[in-house]
């Protein structure tokens, strides 16, 4: 899962349903519906802002380009699954001018069998039949709706401005940036950005960037034979420390580790 504005799962308009172990997904968004279910365990997820923890039989609903993170420090056991817009046309002209008055469903009789639903999808080549995934799709959504009241839309808000955020650092992570240059560019004093920051997207900026040129480095890795020296500088890190360190805490391994695990398949 990327990072920032998913242009690839765009594409192909299809419903992705996947277990997920990563320990962080950095703040992105899309047009897509990103449902996240917690079959054990707990997460924390940052929704537009709103933190929450998850714990067993949890859910949380990611409407079009809302911005959205999670931590999973617990190895946890999560179901995510992409809906494509196009898809539920019904739903989202239903819910056109409507927010959930929260993104995040505790668990009850609704989530049980909305984890009934997503396993069965699971097992089965959903993606083949799209009546039956559409069918799927319309279902899950429509419990989520009887769980969670729908407010009206508020008015453009901070989502905006943490969407151009993040649109602007995908498109220039390699280039040398500070928080003073993003403040400045933005035409915020740094303070005000930097809080901002934190509270909106639930990480700091070095972190958020360390992330994003960590995920371009694995990718150097996985597709060339460059010298991990040259792929730090190339992903934006302006030692090998720093993106040792950094690829590190994304990966949990090493570039050297995560190299010879893509060497070995």
């Amino acid at each position: 899962m990327s990072a920032y504005f998913e242009i690839s799962r765009e594409a192909d308009h299809k419903i992705h349903i996947f277990r997920v172990s990563e320990n962080y997904f950095e703040p992105h968004f899309h047009s897509n519906i990103e449902l996240v279910y917690v079959v054990s365990g707990k997460i924390s997820i940052n929704i537009n802002g709103q933190i929450k923890t998850l714990t067993k039989g949890c859910l949380s609903v990611a409407n079009s380009y809302d911005i959205h993170s999670y931590t999973n420090k617990e190895n946890s056991d999560i179901i995510v699954m992409i809906i494509p817009v196009e898809l539920v046309d019904s739903y989202v002209a239903a819910i056109r001018s409507k927010v959930f008055s929260s993104p995040f469903i505790g668990s009850c009789e609704n989530t049980d069998n909305i984890l009934g639903m997503l396993e069965k999808l699971l097992e089965t080549q959903y993606s083949a039949n799209e009546l039956v995934s559409k069918g799927a799709a319309y279902y899950i959504l429509g419990m989520i709706s009887d769980c969670v009241e729908l407010m009206d839309k508020p008015a453009a808000s901070s989502t905006d401005l943490a969407r151009k955020i993040l649109v602007y650092l995908q498109q220039n992570f390699l280039d040398s940036l500070s928080i003073e240059t993003l403040a400045r560019h933005f035409g915020y004093n740094k303070d005000y950005f930097s809080k901002f920051f934190n509270a909106y997207l639930g990480c700091g900026f070095n972190s958020y960037m360390n992330a994003l040129r960590s995920r371009h480095a694995a990718q150097l890795i996985s597709n060339g034979n460059s010298n991990l020296t040259e792929v730090a500088f190339m992903s934006g890190f302006g030692n090998y420390r720093t993106f040792n360190r950094a690829f590190l805490q994304s990966y949990g391994m090493t570039p050297t580790e995560y190299r010879k695990g893509v060497k070995s398949l």
